[in-house]
């Protein structure tokens, strides 16, 4: 199993851009903003400006949590979402972005039974890693 990366937070610049484009609240007193602002209606969305901004590392980072909070609220079986997949893959191709946050949703510090529904998916790509 990968050890645990270095600690990546989103940057400012990158919420504001966020923000700006995607049409969210930006309030100081947010304290996880990139979790706050998720919408699993919006998923689409944000999968498309993803794949838009696929040489700005931050924005990349940064909209991932975005984009994995609202799987997570979609309530749907994230094996039969096509969607789902196709994200994890490029997650794996982009390891040294990703690999914190990849880390925090698998969740390890919970029993299995406890966590988010994505954290499973996450702890199998920890697991392909050293």
């Amino acid at each position: 199993m990968m050890e645990e990366p270095p600690v990546r937070p989103p940057t400012a610049a990158s919420i504001e851009y966020l923000s700006a484009r995607l049409g969210f609240r930006n309030d100081p007193v947010m304290q996880d903003w990139e979790l706050e602002v998720a919408n699993p209606l919006d998923l689409d969305r944000y999968l498309t400006l993803f794949a838009e901004v696929i040489n700005k590392d931050d924005l990349r980072f940064t909209l991932a949590d975005i984009i994995i909070q609202a799987f997570e609220e979609t309530g749907l079986d994230l094996e039969l979402d096509a969607r789902w997949r196709p994200f994890l893959d490029e997650l794996v191709e982009n390891m040294g972005v990703h690999a914190h946050q990849i880390w925090y949703w698998a969740c390890f510090d919970v029993e299995l039974e406890d966590v988010w529904r994505v954290a499973p998916y996450m702890r199998s790509i920890c697991g392909a890693y050293k």
